[in-house]
């Protein structure tokens, strides 16, 4: 699962903080929490008022929860920054880049959205970094975009101690004169990388079938999502488990639920209560796709003619 804050920024004036800096604030907490305001705000070096507003809304998600001593990180947040498929290290590859200090970040099975690279280094240098270098991995080695030659392994030997590499992922190593502004750097990089992925419906559709992947499906049930004022949805398709979207994200690609396969089996129009599953005790329904009197797809969402839906939704955030 990809961490995304679309909902940080949705509407109002533009804010003085950055993916990076809400990103940052996940990890600090994590780790020093319980933390005041103030400290957190000298941690992330921005203002108390944007501390603030992004206290209010990790708080609104479930993610950190106040008390006297301070913040701290919920189960679900930790989970979500654990799982945001995102991993930061120091690393010493001077031979390689231009700075002193080197933060290398992977970004699980990303490589396919990588071009050549300098969108990645664009990002980092707008950022405050001296430059960014981005490796893919293709066939277990680490190797430019664009050129299967260089570098050298040995030269980047030293990822390998630190990260668990797979054919797909990505590192975006920042440099520059400070570890700060190299973490700064590649992190800025790889969340707008991970991004691009999240905001697919911009990026057109297949047509459905019923081997349609979950990666497939994201952009049309985002797309509902929207439509529905962000109403969660979800959607799979009969051969392959399928996504969940929640307050403007995809928050789960390998979903299904007893809801969703009754109405593949019968492949008509389910409305009910769901008995189970993140959406418990709530009206549901579920309509099937179909294609030559077959199934071959489903999309299910929370039932808004059901008048205190909005009320359990609401409830439902709150135990969170």
């Amino acid at each position: 699962m990809s961490m995304a804050f679309n909902s940080y920024f949705a509407g109002g004036p533009t804010p003085k903080y950055t993916m990076y800096h809400i990103w940052k604030a996940y990890q600090v907490i994590d780790k020093q929490g319980p933390i005041g305001r103030k400290a957190l705000a000298d941690a992330l070096q921005i203002g108390e008022g944007s501390i603030r507003t992004i206290i209010d809304k990790m708080s609104r998600e479930g993610s950190i929860e106040n008390t006297r001593m301070g913040t701290i990180i919920t189960e679900r947040g930790r989970k979500r920054y654990e799982n945001s498929g995102i991993l930061v290290a120091e690393v010493d590859l001077q031979d390689l880049t231009l700075g002193k200090h080197n933060c290398a970040v992977m970004v699980k099975g990303m490589g396919f959205k990588v071009k050549m690279g300098c969108e990645q280094r664009d990002e980092a240098v707008r950022s405050g970094a001296v430059g960014a270098t981005t490796l893919i991995v293709k066939d277990g080695n680490m190797v430019f975009p664009g050129d299967e030659d260089f570098p050298e392994q040995s030269q980047v030997a030293p990822l390998r101690n630190v990260f668990k590499i797979e054919d797909g992922d990505v590192i975006i190593i920042g440099t520059a004169f400070s570890y700060d502004a190299a973490e700064k750097g590649a992190v800025t990089a790889a969340l707008a990388l991970n991004n691009q992925s999240r905001r697919c419906w911009t990026e057109g559709t297949t047509l459905l079938s019923q081997d349609t992947e979950a990666d497939d499906l994201k952009c049309l049930c985002l797309a509902i999502h929207e439509l529905l004022n962000r109403t969660p949805v979800t959607m799979r398709s009969r051969n392959r488990h399928g996504v969940r979207c929640e307050d403007g994200e995809v928050v789960d690609t390998n979903f299904t639920g007893p809801m969703l396969e009754e109405t593949l089996r019968k492949g008509q129009i389910l409305r009910k209560t769901a008995s189970t599953g993140p959406f418990r005790g709530m009206p549901v329904v579920v309509v099937p796709i179909m294609r030559k009197k077959e199934t071959i797809a489903v999309i299910g969402t929370l039932d808004i003619s059901k008048a205190p839906v909005y009320e359990m939704m609401s409830k439902k955030k709150d135990k969170v």
